[in-house]
């Protein structure tokens, strides 16, 4: 549970934050009605790029057995880092900044479709 808190909340301040500050841009006017998709994708990937060690970690964490059932985090970092250096940190980035860029673009999409239907 740890390591997914230490994912998540820096992981969603981000997201919300840098979406916030790029629809306040005068590009989210020129851009209009896909600024939503555009911001969408960079707030995604940019939510995911600082978090994705600890969630490379996180990963394996879940999937590493120790003895008796325990691991330590600080272990699996040491391992990794034995491994493949500090580039094991970010195997498999591209895949998910990819997936990031689609999935956070039409969430955010989506969100401004509804909130136009619903605001009064």
């Amino acid at each position: 549970l740890g390591a997914t808190i230490a994912r998540e909340v820096p992981s969603y301040g981000i997201y919300f934050v840098v979406y916030s500050l790029l629809m306040q841009t005068a590009a989210a006017d020129l851009l209009g009605g896909i600024a939503p998709l555009v911001f969408g994708a960079m707030s995604g990937c940019a939510c995911w790029l600082p978090v994705y060690p600890v969630d490379v970690v996180k990963t394996l964490l879940q999937n590493t057995e120790g003895e008796n059932g325990n691991v330590c985090a600080w272990d699996v970092v040491r391992d990794l880092y034995a491994q493949g250096g500090v580039g094991a940190f970010f195997d498999g980035l591209t895949p998910k900044m990819l997936r990031a860029a689609v999935n956070h673009a039409v969430t955010f999409w989506i969100y401004s479709i509804v909130m136009g239907f619903i605001a009064v």
